[in-house]
């Protein structure tokens, strides 16, 4: 594909996104401080879109670069994470009282960069320049293998505060159903607070 047409192409998702959300050309101008003859522009492909305008569009309209200047991707931010990560609920019962708690699902290919990530900065003694390179690695293995990804393989974790990993003065140590119980009592209570 030319250069003209990938401007075109540009201009035609921008138009998309901009009639989607209801906007004429003089509003989305408003809204992100162009002219609306300037927005007619950019959506024909007859002037180049600056990456401040682009940064601007993308931001006003909640997308990812990659869907303004590609089409491939997710429309949006949140359903691009979500391919990413998701929060599920888990029921378990001991026979006696059920427990939901809740289980993050992480795609592999982000956990795994996220683990490795994690590593190099944690690692004490590392010279700055040797940390630098092997996180400009890792950062290139989650690229490369993110174009393979299929979205199917997921790590699961289940969430947990900070103090609910250590028992208090009553109890000498958490069984499995104390940290569930525990955990479910302070899900409901953090969701009905914020209610």
């Amino acid at each position: 594909m030319d250069y003209q047409k990938k401007l075109e192409s540009v201009g035609q998702r921008i138009k998309m996104l901009r009639e989607k959300k209801g906007e004429s050309q003089a509003e989305l101008g408003n809204a992100i401080g162009l002219s609306q003859n300037s927005i007619s522009k950019i959506e024909k492909g007859d002037t180049n879109l600056t990456l401040e305008n682009q940064l601007r569009i993308a931001e006003h309209f909640n997308v990812t670069h990659d869907f303004l200047c590609t089409g491939i991707e997710s429309d949006t931010i949140l359903d691009t994470l979500s391919k990413y990560i998701r929060l599920k609920y888990k029921n378990l019962s001991d026979g006696i009282e059920s427990y939901n708690y809740p289980m993050i699902e992480i795609n592999n290919v982000l956990f795994d960069y996220l683990i490795n990530s994690s590593r190099v900065m944690n690692e004490r003694g590392l010279p700055d320049e040797a940390r630098s390179i092997w996180l400009k690695k890792i950062n290139q293995d989650f690229y490369s293998r993110n174009k393979k990804n299929t979205f199917q393989d997921y790590e699961a974790i289940i969430p947990v505060p900070e103090n609910l990993i250590y028992p208090d003065g009553n109890k000498t140590e958490w069984k499995q159903t104390d940290l569930l119980r525990e955990l479910n009592k302070q899900l409901l209570e953090s969701s009905i607070s914020k209610n």
